[in-house]
């Protein structure tokens, strides 16, 4: 077990490169400091997107330029929205990929929107929420849609009950059957929203919160099934909500970006005493 003083330490002999390098002009390096215990590391090799669950082609663990080909091969150009982002330091990045079929779902429509992970570390994908509407046109049977996924995702998680639908995975692809307290479910874990870093408020604050959040842990799906009127006598399913989120790489992504802008402002801040104290050994001294 690691003492108090060992991430003192470790800091102690980091911070001086990182303000070095920020001085320097230089961007950081993917995870110039080591991650805390409590973050889940990534598997060996990374995250590869092949292994793990898609929607439509767009897999979690996608690079931004392999989100976007894909997208822009899904939606039309003037229904597709890229949302970009801009670090203190130049580095610009998107952080969401919209798109839909048709302009309005008075017939059968499709929307999607990506989230991707911030910078220092790779761009990825790290969350999917999609949006199937039969509109006007019939809908698909109940059964023939869980059927459907069920093919896609395997056997969805036993305590999760109908109209929604959830499967759990590690960061290879492999099912998994998270557990956790009785208000706790995985259902509540794969929207892509979860919590965003960099902010305002330190690491070393909110850190304890998001280490005890179960759902910072692993890759999950859920769908939710909305049942419409049945059509002689057979439920179907005129909306589908799909989220998929892969956790691990969102916490893991989004604890080095925080610690990326917390290093940058620390040098930033040591900078400018640099330059205030040597502005005061320039001025001449007052007669006495």
């Amino acid at each position: 077990m690691r003492g108090p003083g060992h991430d003192r330490t470790i800091r102690s002999l980091i911070l001086p490169a990182v303000i070095a390098a920020a001085l320097a002009g230089a961007r950081l390096p993917a995870q110039t400091q080591p991650l805390p215990a409590g973050v889940p590391a990534a598997p060996p090799g990374g995250v590869i997107a092949a292994k793990l669950p898609d929607t439509n082609g767009v897999h979690l663990g996608m690079s931004q330029d392999q989100a976007v080909a894909v997208m822009k091969r899904l939606y039309p150009p003037n229904l597709t929205t890229m949302t970009t982002n801009k670090e203190p330091d130049g580095t610009t990045w998107i952080s969401h990929i919209s798109g839909q079929n048709i302009q309005n779902c008075t017939a059968s429509c499709d929307g999607m929107d990506v989230s991707l992970s911030p910078p220092p570390n790779p761009v990825q994908v790290i969350g999917i929420n999609r949006v199937i509407n039969s509109g006007s046109s019939t809908p698909p049977t109940v059964d023939k849609v869980v059927a459907s996924l069920r093919q896609k995702y395997g056997q969805e998680l036993a305590s999760v009950k109908a109209p929604i639908m959830t499967w759990a995975y590690d960061e290879q692809g492999q099912p998994i059957n998270p557990q956790g307290p009785s208000n706790w479910s995985a259902a509540d874990c794969a929207h892509a929203g979860g919590f965003e870093l960099p902010g305002a408020t330190p690491l070393a604050q909110i850190l304890p919160r998001l280490e005890a959040n179960l759902c910072n842990r692993g890759v999950f799906v859920t769908v939710q099934i909305l049942p419409g009127a049945a059509i002689q006598g057979v439920p179907v399913a005129p909306q589908i909500f799909m989220y998929l989120g892969e956790k691990s790489l969102q916490f893991r992504d989004g604890v080095a970006a925080q610690q990326y802008a917390e290093a940058q402002a620390a040098a930033k801040q040591q900078q400018q005493q640099q330059e205030q104290m040597k502005a005061a050994q320039q001025q001449k001294a007052p007669t006495l």
